[in-house]
Formats: structure tokens, C-alpha cells, sequence
């Protein structure tokens, strides 16, 4: 495969940069092309499209992030699909989150049309059986993805021909379950633990099959098989922790020892650029109205005193400087009134520089945590190319945390939340005290803005009580020479249990399928 890697790698910058979508619009995708399939090369190129189809956080940079659909973050452009869902004011109609399923259906095809074609291809049985195990994965990875946000769909293992019947109806939720796990599970027996070439840098492993199985269990409370599936993760030894969480997301860090699975930008496996940096900065450093995905008060509230104490249940907390003293994954995951960002002193008062009255910041602050501190702050046309973690190891093990208390082992539970507050520089909770509140809290932000916030309010039921409450902001102002700060609702939010914790099948789908064959919506969307 080493010859291949220079052709692949000046072949993928000239479709990236003068054919946009080449794979969409050419051959490559049509199991008819039988020159594609002869050519382990061109077989390579088309995997690679399909992991550019893998939609993470960054992909919906520009558009709100999976932050402002929950407690975590408010969006500061009113138009935005996530305010249609904090006030409850979407259906079908509104086609919210509709290319979670239109665009990973696409997908999915891909990873069909890719298995079916593998069976003949005339390269070596090694190489077929690797991409077999990566178009399970994937294929996996996109069905995971349609169910996190619609619950059952139709499960759909073989590329459809223009003869075929296309009104598949929904599975059940657990045959859905059923056959993601089957993929899983198919992959993992095929893939590596690890990749010896660096130009495979990317690729789904044995590892990251464990971690999503462990997340999928996780999310259908079956805390047995997640927490086995952990344990497979830890038992291969080829992750730990990354030191310093302050620098994990920083592309100087890009594939480092806690990542599990990734979106590779800017490389072979997705081919892509995205524009987190040019929207998420405040707006100071792009002169235009960026900052669209804020934190709110409440997620700054989740983090504790360096003391281990609520703020508002510490000695070390003080009103005049609400930032000090705090967990130190505060200071590396969100943008604060008066913190140091390359090289600036922030002033978020509203009408500064950071914080105009034209679509500044709603709460008072910006995300920083998956932000380069490194990026060419030129405008839009810059192109972003730090990687976008899918999975990491501090993810596994509070995943595995999670099983242990609710299978009554908090001290097993206490040692792996220890492990991830050690890493953090908080102090450790001690033998005999290790409560579901604090491991809520732990997880809350350790993996804040990654994207899980919405299946883990999900599957504690807490959609009234977390959600569904007001969210609310800072307020900074100068009031003789002195600088104060003001905790302010934002707005109230709706959460009409239980029918929001899934979103309603794009009305757009079920017109496609024809009378007598509707898809069935779920229940309370009708």
C-alpha cells in the first residue's frame, strides 16, 4: 500500500480542490463502474468518501451545535433550528435535523454498494478484508447516528437498484439495536487493534468498534454489555488518558493517545475543511458575526470550586471574581469575562469589542475548548483543519463509571471518576462518597460541548428538569469603577416529555413513500 500513498494523497488534493463532490457526481459511487472496482486505489479513494460523511460537531459549524439543543449553549442567531426545539415549536415540517437521516441514508448506500463490490474485487484478500471491516463500522457508525435523533428506522443492508422497493418500512428498536451491534461486532473481528502505517492515521480500529458498542449499550441501559464492552476497550492497552486536558483538542494533539476515533480533516479519510474556528470565535478576533454557539451560566455552574465544592457551597468563591478558583477545565472549555486568549485580556460587557449589541454573545460567553489557538485569523476563507474527537478514552471510562454505580459498585465506579479528576487537578472523591450526583456532575463536564449532552439527558429521563428549565447568562457591567457580575434568565425553555426525546422523521421522508407504505412517525408527532 506504501506506493499507493503519494498517489492518493495528490489525487485527493486535486478532487478536493477542483472537483468538489466528484464522488457524489462521478462513477465511483454506481456499483456498475467496473473500472473502480479493479483498481485498489480508486476502492481506497471511495472509503474515503465515505468517511467524509461521518457528520461530527465541527460539520455543523456555521449552524448550531449539539450544545445549543440542550442546557450547555444558547445560539446567538435567533433563525436557527435549536430555538425552533427550546420552545417547542417544530414538527415534522420543520425538518429538524433532517440530514441526520437523508445524508447518513447516503452514506449507509456507500457502505452497501461498497460491501457487495468487495466480493470480487481483484486485490489482495487482506486489503478486502480490512475495508469490509471499516464499511461495517461506518455503516454502524451512520445507523448509530439516525437513532440517537429518531429512534427505529428502516434497517437497509444492501445498495438498492432503481427496480427495488424503496418504501422499507421501520424495525424495531431492538432489531435496530440488533444489527448495529452485528456490525460492530463484524468489524471488530476484522480490524486492528492499531495501524503500523501512519498513513492509515484515521481508520476505524478494534477499539473504536468496543467504544461505540460500549456507548450504544450504554444508551439502551443494558449497563452489563456496556460495561464488558468497556472493558474491551481498556483490556487492549492502546489508550490512556491524554495528560493535560487543557491541550487535548488542540490539532498540535490531533490523534493522541486518549482518542479512539476521530474525523480526520485535512487528510485522506474525509478530504475536508470545516469552519468551527471562523464561527465559534468571539467576535473581537473575526470582525464578524461569529460566536453562534455560546455556553450558558448553567453549564459554568456545573464546575466546581479547585476545592471540590459547588460555587455557591464554597468559602473560595467570590462574587467579584466568579472565576477563580474554579475546576481548571473551565478555564480550557469556555471564554470568560476578563480570561487571557491569545494575548488579549476578553471584555465581555455588552457593547465592547468581544460583545456587541448586534449579535454578540447572549450569556456572557464564548466556547473555547475545541478552538486553535493557533488559527490564521483571516475570515472565512481560511480553512480549518483541526480533527473532531468522536470518541475518547475519558468518555469510556465514565461510561464504564456509569455501569458500576447503577450495578451497585460505586467504589469500582469511584476509581475510574478519580482517574478522569486526577487528570483535571481536582481533588479525589473519597472512599465511601462516590453519589450519582457527583458522577452526573463529572460527566456534565468532563465531556461538555462533545456532543452526548442530549442521549444523557435521554437516558436519565431528566428532559423537564435539565432542559426544560431557564437558561441564563452573565451580565457584566462597571458600576463606580468597579466590575460586577449579574447571573440573568436568558429565556425560558419547553420540554414536553416524553415525545422530545426523539425528534419527528423529516416530513420530507415520509412523502416519499407511497400510499399504503407510509413510515410510521413516531409517537406524538402524528
Amino acid at each position: 500500500m506504501k506506493k499507493y500513498a503519494y498517489l492518493l494523497l495528490f489525487t485527493a488534493y486535486f478532487l478536493t480542490a477542483c472537483q468538489k463532490g466528484f464522488l457524489e457526481k462521478g462513477p465511483l459511487d454506481r456499483f456498475t463502474d467496473e473500472t473502480v472496482w479493479k483498481d485498489s486505489a480508486l476502492v481506497n479513494l471511495y472509503v474515503a468518501n465515505i468517511y467524509s460523511g461521518i457528520i461530527s460537531e465541527y460539520d455543523r459549524a456555521g449552524d448550531a451545535l449539539s450544545m445549543s439543543y440542550t442546557d450547555e449553549g444558547e445560539a446567538n442567531r435567533p433563525y436557527l433550528d435549536c430555538q425552533l426545539v427550546n420552545f417547542a415549536q417544530y414538527n415534522a415540517a420543520t425538518g429538524v435535523f433532517s440530514s441526520s437521516w437523508t445524508d447518513n441514508y447516503t452514506s449507509i448506500r456507500k457502505c452497501n454498494t461498497l460491501l457487495e463490490q468487495l466480493q470480487s474485487a481483484p486485490f489482495s484478500a487482506a486489503l478486502q478484508q480490512r475495508m469490509r471491516g471499516e464499511a461495517f463500522f461506518l455503516r454502524a457508525l451512520f445507523y448509530m447516528d439516525i437513532y440517537q435523533h429518531f429512534g427505529a428506522f428502516p434497517i437497509i443492508d444492501k445498495a438498492l437498484g432503481l427496480n427495488d422497493e424503496l418504501a422499507v418500512p421501520r424495525a424495531t428498536n431492538k432489531a435496530c439495536v440488533d444489527f448495529i451491534l452485528k456490525d460492530l461486532e463484524a468489524a471488530a473481528a476484522i480490524l486492528p487493534a492499531k495501524y503500523t502505517d501512519l498513513a492509515q492515521t484515521g481508520r476505524a480500529t478494534k477499539g473504536a468498534c468496543y467504544a461505540m458498542k460500549c456507548r450504544l449499550l450504554l444508551n439502551e441501559l443494558d449497563y452489563q454489555g456496556a460495561a464488558a464492552a468497556a472493558k474491551q476497550v481498556m483490556d487492549l492497552n492502546q489508550y490512556k488518558l491524554f495528560p493535560d486536558f487543557k491541550s487535548m483538542f488542540q490539532p498540535a494533539n490531533d490523534n493522541n493517545v486518549e482518542v479512539i476515533f476521530d474525523k480526520q480533516f485535512g487528510s485522506l479519510q474525509s478530504k475536508q475543511k470545516h469552519d468551527l474556528n471562523s464561527y465559534e470565535y468571539p467576535r473581537n478576533f473575526t470582525g464578524f458575526a461569529s460566536g453562534v454557539n455560546d455556553p450558558t451560566q448553567n453549564i459554568v455552574d456545573a464546575f466546581l470550586m479547585k476545592d471540590g465544592k459547588p460555587w455557591d457551597q464554597s468559602p473560595l468563591y467570590n462574587p467579584d471574581h466568579p472565576y477563580d478558583n474554579r475546576d481548571p477545565r473551565l478555564y480550557a472549555s469556555v471564554l470568560y469575562d476578563g480570561i487571557m486568549f491569545r494575548g488579549e485580556i476578553l471584555d465581555l460587557r455588552l457593547g465592547s469589542a468581544a460583545n456587541p449589541t448586534d449579535r454578540g454573545t447572549p450569556t456572557g460567553y464564548y466556547l473555547k475548548k475545541f478552538l486553535d489557538t493557533t488559527y490564521d485569523l483571516k475570515g472565512l476563507s481560511v480553512p480549518n483543519f483541526n480533527n473532531c474527537v468522536i470518541m475518547r478514552m475519558g468518555e469510556v471510562y465514565l461510561n464504564y463509571a456509569e455501569c458500576q454505580l447503577k450495578l451497585g459498585n460505586p467504589e469500582e465506579a469511584r476509581t475510574y471518576v478519580n482517574l478522569i479528576r486526577a487528570r483535571a487537578g481536582m481533588p479525589e472523591i473519597l472512599p465511601g462518597e462516590m453519589t450519582w450526583d457527583k458522577y452526573e456532575r463529572e460527566r456534565t463536564v468532563e465531556l461538555a460541548f462533545e456532543g452526548q449532552r442530549w442521549a444523557d439527558i435521554r437516558r436519565w429521563k431528566k428532559g423537564p428538569e435539565i432542559i426544560g428549565q431557564p437558561t441564563y447568562g452573565m451580565v457584566i457591567s462597571v458600576v463606580n469603577g468597579k466590575r460586577t457580575y449579574t447571573r440573568t434568565k436568558i429565556e425560558d425553555r419547553v420540554f414536553i416529555a416524553p415525545m422530545m426525546y426523539l425528534f419527528p422523521i423529516p416530513q420530507t421522508v415520509l412523502n416519499k413513500y407511497p400510499a399504503g407504505k407510509e413510515l410510521v412517525q413516531n409517537p406524538d408527532w402524528k
